[in-house]
């Protein structure tokens, strides 16, 4: 018997010790060393992807029939694509592999076709969750956009309040990293009198090259300098500092 075992994580700070458990210990019940099992693990992957770098390897390891047995925690490990589990299934299926689900509703996958009718099923559903979960997401995104919330990243001199609706900052602590917008407003003044990038960057949480970006895109400049955006989202938000002077 020759066994590989495959984990994977969708974040960095999601542990993968519960599965590198459940394995190992199907792994010691059916006598297999431990020493001599080859081991891929994706961390901070999504099982969304098919680009995933031991995964793959573990696909070209299988396509050159080194195994018999690939041991995972759970299908969804393998893939939350329901193409990918079956394509997945197929090459363990022409390569004799058996595949073993240490926690599923089906323990295994064989190559006579034990248990692939159910595996089959448990990857249309993953198919159709993250296509709710897409449906959702998008639903949200627009309903959030009609209603002038902010969605993307939060432009410099702003943030975004509690209720998802972007806010100049007049008052920002430096000590957490904020740079207030009539910081900005007064520094593109200054770069106009022809000060440098750096020498104004100096003493603001502001990068040199972030200041420079907004300067040289007449959209943004025009934030700032006249309290106008053709960005609905941006223009109400301004209108807190409208009343303030440009000089």
């Amino acid at each position: 018997m020759s066994y590989a075992t495959y984990i994977r994580a969708s974040t960095d700070e999601q542990t993968d010790a519960h599965q590198r458990e459940s394995i190992d210990e199907w792994l010691r019940e059916h006598d297999a060393d431990l020493e001599d099992v080859d081991r891929y693990a994706d961390l901070g992957e999504s099982g969304a992807s098919d680009d995933r770098e031991q995964f793959t390897e573990l696909l070209e390891a299988l396509e050159a029939g080194d195994y018999t047995h690939v041991v995972c925690w759970e299908i969804s490990r393998l893939s939350r694509k329901g193409a990918t589990l079956q394509e997945f299934f197929d090459l363990c299926e022409d390569t004799e592999t058996t595949v073993v689900i240490t926690d599923g509703a089906v323990e295994k996958v064989t190559p006579d076709g034990t248990g692939r009718f159910v595996a089959d099923i448990i990857g249309m559903v993953y198919q159709q969750e993250r296509r709710t979960l897409i449906r959702c997401i998008e639903a949200g995104q627009r309903r959030a956009q009609c209603e002038g919330k902010w969605l993307g990243q939060v432009p410099a001199g702003f943030k975004r309040d509690g209720d998802g609706y972007l806010q100049p900052i007049i008052d920002p602590d430096h000590d957490a990293g904020e740079t207030g917008y009539l910081e900005i407003r007064d520094a593109l003044k200054r770069i106009d009198d022809r000060e440098s990038y750096r020498s104004v960057a100096e003493g603001l949480p502001i990068a040199r090259q972030s200041l420079s970006n907004i300067d040289q895109d007449d959209e943004r400049r025009q934030w700032y300098l006249e309290a106008e955006a053709s960005d609905d989202a941006v223009h109400d938000a301004l209108e807190t500092v409208r009343s303030e002077p440009a000089d």
